[in-house]
């Protein structure tokens, strides 16, 4: 126990480490590059994004759910995948000079080969990080993306500010990569690895199909708007887009990880014990709701002064565009836990094709409205990602058997505690002569009238996450109050 709670510990401590790094990145790389520099590297690292997702056919993720793990296994999907990124590298360079002119943007070819580099150098190292997580060795994972991390943010800062522009995140990337790789080398100093061999390569192809079909659609999906705003439309509006896609994203990535950590394991163990499924399902559902609910609707009224705050003022244009995102959003909750349910019943099959019905169809929504200009991309959300929770739901009830008013008895739960939590925030608004453009003052009492209102909602209609808080304060803040009191002591 002590290991897997160690475990957790370093997982949690990655992640949020990883999001301080980023939105500290986000918040002074926005005050050193314009929106047409972002754009142009939004359209660069999407390319590359897209293709070395490619490499998940070969996943290393058989490295770790493989039962039994012989060393040919190891050097097949060592060879499978560095073989891969190389192929795909070249095939960027030898593109690249096309994919510029499509563009109509020269340097954009030096920007994808310098991207193409730096996935050959993850490729490398992709099968040890995975031989790492199969022995939960994660203090040295954390130890490795922190450190990347941080590689990458001092060099795109340090490169903007000596003013080489949207090609700093290029030179980053590649810095990333490499600090990623020599202390991977250094945890895991396994040359053996590359010797080469296809022996079961069929097999490692098989378990990755799914997966890389899924993940391949997922970064089109999140990408190609970017990629057609670039073609159609002027390169800062592609900086406008990908800035309030950031931020929009920062509940999921601040809110749910706590929520979903204790929540999914319980459920996946229902599920191997094959009893209380629905409840658990239907329990899930509601933490995630409550969580994501309110805080996307606070994102959509503090819009303002958030993007204030964490881009400046010089990107007021993001505000409109992130309020539409923010609202929109919330039906995305049930997105969250399609692909791990059905996966966690064996539904590989179920969770690729929910994926490609949903995320198909609203690719082609989304690109239509691209040609409509941002706040037709914007809004065109409002149908994509409705039409998504639908898909999802749909497939879900085929293995958790609930009924649809249960469902909204559920949902009920959290609307209303999502209504009390944002009430007083409006209340300031509408006192500020419905202006949104708030103090900061302003802000924090917003955002303590909706702490209070949240947890007022939870207490008042008894919602189920309030049984779980003490489980998720204790996953997050434990061991800091324990090493405090046994300090104090």
């Amino acid at each position: 126990m002590g290991t897997v709670r160690r475990a957790f510990f370093m997982a949690t401590l990655d992640q949020y480490s990883q999001i301080v790094i980023s939105m500290v990145l986000i918040a002074v790389l926005s005050r050193l590059l314009d929106s047409t520099d972002i754009g142009v590297a939004a359209i660069g690292l999407s390319i590359g994004t897209i293709a070395f997702t490619v490499r998940e056919f070969a996943t290393s993720e058989f490295l770790i759910q493989r039962e039994e793990l012989h060393a040919t296994d190891i050097r097949t999907g060592t060879t499978l995948v560095f073989g891969l990124s190389a192929i795909i590298a070249v095939g960027l360079v030898l593109l690249s000079p096309y994919i510029a002119s499509f563009y109509n943007l020269a340097s954009l070819q030096t920007f994808i080969c310098l991207v193409a580099i730096s996935g050959v150098i993850d490729g490398l190292v992709s099968p040890h990080t995975a031989l790492l997580r199969r022995e939960i060795e994660f203090g040295s994972l954390t130890r490795i993306n922190v450190a990347g991390a941080v590689a990458n943010a001092v060099t795109a800062l340090v490169a903007a500010w000596q003013g080489y522009g949207f090609m700093s995140l290029a030179i980053a990337v590649i810095a990333a990569a490499a600090v990623r790789a020599v202390l991977t080398f250094q945890a895991k100093p396994e040359i053996w690895m590359f010797r080469p061999c296809l022996v079961g390569s069929r097999s490692i192809f098989s378990f990755g199909g799914y997966k890389g079909a899924s993940s391949v659609l997922d970064r089109v999906y999140e990408s190609l708007p970017q990629l057609v705003l670039g073609r159609i439309m002027p390169l800062s509006a592609v900086g406008i887009f990908n800035r309030a896609n950031l931020v929009c994203g920062l509940p999921d990535k601040l809110m749910l990880s706590a929520a979903f950590s204790v929540a999914f394991p319980a459920f996946a163990a229902e599920v191997r014990a094959k009893r209380a499924i629905k409840e658990s399902y239907l329990r899930m559902v509601s933490y995630i709701s409550v969580l994501f609910w309110p805080s996307s609707l606070m994102l959509a009224i503090l819009a303002d002064p958030i993007v204030n705050i964490v881009l400046g003022n010089g990107w007021l244009p993001v505000v409109p565009i992130l309020r539409i995102l923010c609202c929109a959003t919330i039906f995305s909750f049930a997105n969250i836990l399609t692909y791990p349910v059905l996966v966690a019943f064996g539904a590989n099959r179920d969770a690729f094709t929910a994926n490609f019905v949903g995320r198909g169809v609203s690719t082609v929504i989304i690109c239509v409205a691209s040609f409509q200009g941002l706040v037709a991309l914007a809004l065109s959300q409002f149908i994509s990602l409705p039409f998504q929770m639908y898909v999802s739901f749909h497939y879900i009830r085929r293995r958790v058997h609930f009924e649809w008013k249960e469902l909204l008895g559920v949902l009920a739960k959290s609307g209303v505690v999502t209504v009390m939590a944002i009430a007083g925030p409006l209340a300031i608004v509408a006192l500020n002569g419905f202006d949104f453009d708030l103090s900061l003052a302003e802000t924090a009492v917003c955002i303590l009238l909706a702490a209070a209102g949240w947890m007022a909602g939870l207490i008042v209609f008894r919602h189920p996450l309030l049984d779980e808080l003490p489980a998720i304060l204790e996953r997050l803040f434990g061991r800091w109050v324990r090493k405090s009191t046994a300090a104090a002591e």
